[in-house]
This record gives C-alpha cells, structure tokens and sequence, in this order.
C-alpha cells in the first residue's frame, strides 16, 4: 500500500511572559497535503458527489459549498479546484446570464451533461404558441446569446456526452461541429432554425448517438428516417415531441396536432416516446391527424404525456415496456402480449380541457384490465393507478404472482366506484388489497397508498425488501418492525 508523507508545522505557543497574548490559531499543513481521493470522500460524506449539479439555484451552490469548506476546515488552496472537477451536470438559462450572453459562462472541465435553455423564447410560447413560427422575428427582439460560437470555441466541452438544447432560437446545427463524435445523446426542442436539410447533415455526423429528442411538426419526416436508418447505427431511443400548430380565425383557434408516419420508424428504434404539447385555450377545436402503426420491431412504448382523443396507436407483438395514461388508448384493442415485462397505466385526467363523468374513467380502466394478458412470464413491474373496482382489479394481478416482483397500485376513488362499494373511501377494497399482496411470493418492492399498521406488515411475503408509504415519519414502531424483518421503509410522496 503506497503511504503519503504528511509534514505538519505548528505555531510556537504564546508565552505567558509575552506582553502581545493575542491567541493565535493552529497552523497545519495537514489538509494541504492530503490526496484529492481522501478530499473527495470526505466531502461525499457530508454532501453525495453524484448529486453535485450546477442549475438556476447556482448562487445557493456556491454558498453551500463555502459552507462545507467551513465545516469540513478545507482551508487548502486547492478546494476550489477540487469542487469545480466534481461537477458532472450543469443547466443554464440564458435568460438569467448576463446580457444574455453564453461568452460569460465558463462551465467546469470535467462537465458530462449540459441543458441550455431560453426562458425569454418558451414564455412567450407558452402564452401564445403562434409565435413559434415567427422565430427570426423574436431572435431579432431578444438579441444574440452566440450559442454556436460558445458551443465550437469552448474547450472545455471535450468531456459531453449529453446536450440539451430548448427554446434556443439563434441555435443551428454549425454549433456541433466540435461535438459530433462525442455526443451519446441529444435533445433539441423549440430551436425553429433547425431545418430538414440542416437535421439531417448533423445526423450523418452523429454516429455514437444512441438517444434522440426532436420536434415533429417542423422538421421529422421519412428523410429523416431514412437518414437514421444509414448512419446512426447505435440510436436506440427515440422521443418525439409533438407541438400544436394554432390556425388564427377570427373567433377560434384551431388546434393541429400531426402525428408522425410511424409505419417509417426505423428498425434499431426500440424505445420510443411520444409527448404532447395542448395549450390551455377554452374555445379551441382540435383536428387530429391519423397515424400509422409502428412496425413489429418496437418494444418500449410510452405515451403518457399525449392526449390523445381517438386510437392513435397501435400495440405491437412483441412489446416489453408500455407506459399510457387517460385518455389514450391502442386502435388495435387486443390482449397485451406475453413479452411484457413493464406496465404502466394511469387513470390521472392531466389536463384540464378534458373534463369527464367518473363512469368514462371506470370503462377505460376496465378495457385495459380486459387486455391484461392471459400469461406474461417476464412482467416484473405493474404500476396501476386506476379508477377500478378492487374485485376486478386485484384478482387481474393474481395471474402474474409469480412474477411481480415492483408493485405500485392504487385504486383512484370515485363517486361511482364509493356508492357500489358501500365503503368508507379510506378502506375501499382494503382487505382485497392485503390477500392479493400476500400471493405475490416474488415480490421484492411495494408502493402502498393508504395507512398501514404494524400488525399488518406481518402477513407480507418474506421476499418483500423496499415498503413505499405515506406518512412513513409518524410511525417510528412500524419502521422498526419493518427493519427487524429486513424491509426498507422510505417515504411515498401522493401524486
């Protein structure tokens, strides 16, 4: 084992006999000349090195690492350079830089992931989206915050391997002439001056890509897929954002969503996201494009953030990973494929333009329960947050008992649901809950809902390891118990 030389000096004690008793401090080379390893895992214990990000709260960080430094008497030189190199993750918003200008932010050396975002841009979307297809107009308002040329001149980037780009309305595709190679992943959203041409010479360049996001309505065609499908060998993860294109009439706002030709998705494309963008208008009206089926090769589908009014997408054979949410629902309306391994649906109205009676919530709970599939051998994970009768609900998950093994089930109440059970909404289906746990003899993590008693964790299975519940700090008993058992109990935050 290599041994470090520590060389320690301390200060001559004031004699008693001096006239000058001023009490002097203790002088030590100790911490100087201690390797930056032992620095490193000395200040993890106190504040963890992965977490360590710079965001819109930058001043707080500063502050809070001088504070460490005190705590900790990093008194040493080299500190500054110490907590700079940590630093793996940073998120600047122009907006709040000065002048707005990207030439006065210099980011750390070692830095892994960066986001750039203009708030200025997104704002004035947000209030009326119509303005996203006026983009020269606001990059001449707003002034210049010279992206392209701090992305290509900075040297300190050699190190990124994820970029995020949003509402950067001066960004262009020259600003990754020195990041080509290097990138893994990237993300541009609401930057208008990326066109099809300028979109498909970046990804001829991009080889080590593996996960992509990028609008729709502007630039995403079959050239682009044709250009992924040649020259982006690794790109596995594929997420779209969908925004509206608004129609100015002289009494309404008519609202375009497209939905993209998904028959043309390329076959290395196994993980594909589809967002939604709806703003909050009360007399618009929607006209939404068809879509065509994805093509068998897709195995991870999330559609959770759309709201889609009709059967927009289609279930592919072999699918492992499903994630949709109220209202959407698959045009192919069949049972779910045996290759599931994930599944997640969630009953949530997230937005408020769609407003429903409680019965449409409970028959779109109870056609996906309907397409539970009959054998799912590798279904690891069920995440159901549904308005659904308990009854129908637990027993559905009894058919994967030997193979749930993360679980995270909540019956949303409604009055529909309250006036059939004949129960108070705090115990609906409570009992049915705990005998449906009981089976899952594989089960190794739960999310559980509503109250829980001591008494009660005794029937859960032994395999049990991780318990998710609410108001887990004012039961100090059941926490112990919990870890007697070897249960990890940590808090459920309700949505």
């Amino acid at each position: 084992m290599q041994r470090f030389t520590i060389n320690t000096r301390f200060s001559r004690r004031p004699s008693i006999f001096n006239n000058d008793n001023t009490p002097k401090r203790c002088e030590t080379d100790i911490v100087r000349y201690l390797p930056v390893e032992i620095l490193i895992q000395i200040f993890n214990n106190v504040f963890p090195v992965d977490l360590m990000r710079i965001g819109d709260d930058f001043e707080d960080f500063i502050i809070f690492c001088e504070i460490e430094r005190i705590i900790l008497r990093l008194t040493c030189r080299k500190w500054n350079n110490i907590i700079i190199n940590l630093i793996k993750h940073a998120s600047f918003d122009i907006f709040k830089i000065k002048k707005c200008k990207l030439g006065y932010v210099v980011p750390p050396p070692n830095l892994k992931k960066l986001e750039i975002t203009d708030s200025r841009y997104l704002h004035a979307n947000s209030c009326d989206p119509y303005s996203l297809y006026n983009p020269y107009n606001w990059s001449s308002r707003l002034g210049r915050s010279d992206i392209n040329e701090w992305l290509i001149n900075n040297k300190r980037l050699n190190c990124l391997k994820v970029l995020h780009l949003r509402g950067c309305v001066d960004f262009t595709v020259c600003g990754l002439t020195n990041l080509y190679e290097q990138l893994i992943e990237l993300s541009i959203v609401d930057c208008p001056k990326i066109t099809v041409e300028s979109l498909k010479y970046m990804l001829k360049h991009m080889k080590n890509l593996k996960t992509l996001t990028i609008n729709t309505d502007k630039f995403f065609s079959s050239e682009v897929y044709k250009t992924i499908n040649l020259f982006l060998p690794k790109l596995n993860n594929l997420r779209l954002i969908i925004p509206c294109q608004c129609c100015i009439s002289s009494s309404r706002r008519d609202i375009i969503i497209q939905i993209t030709d998904l028959s043309c998705l390329p076959t290395i494309i196994s993980n594909l996201t589809i967002s939604q963008k709806i703003p909050s208008y009360d007399n618009h009206i929607f006209h939404i494009l068809s879509s065509t089926p994805p093509p068998n090769s897709l195995r991870r589908l999330d559609v959770s953030n759309c709201f889609f009014l009709k059967d927009l997408f289609d279930i592919t054979p072999t699918l492992t990973h499903l994630t949709v949410s109220y209202p959407s629902f698959p045009r192919n309306a069949i049972k779910l494929p045996s290759t599931l391994e994930y599944l997640n649906i969630s009953g949530y109205v997230r937005d408020s333009p769609y407003t429903s009676e409680s019965t449409n919530f409970c028959d779109y709970s109870k056609k996906w329960i309907d397409m539970f599939p009959e054998d799912a051998p590798s279904l690891r994970t069920l995440i159901l947050h549904l308005y659904a009768s308990p009854e129908r609900l637990f027993s559905a998950i009894l058919k994967f008992s030997n193979t749930i093994r993360h679980l995270d089930c909540r019956i949303l109440l409604s009055h529909m649901s309250d006036i059939c059970m004949c129960e108070n909404p705090c115990h609906l289906g409570r009992q049915l809950h705990f005998n449906m746990i009981r089976e899952l003899k594989n089960l190794k993590e739960l999310k559980f809902h509503s109250r829980l008693e001591k008494d009660e964790i005794e029937n859960f299975p032994v395999s049990l390891k991780k318990l998710w519940i609410i108001n887990v700090f004012n039961n100090r008993s059941l926490i112990d118990f919990a870890n007697r058992r070897g249960i990890e109990v940590l808090e459920l935050h309700q949505i």
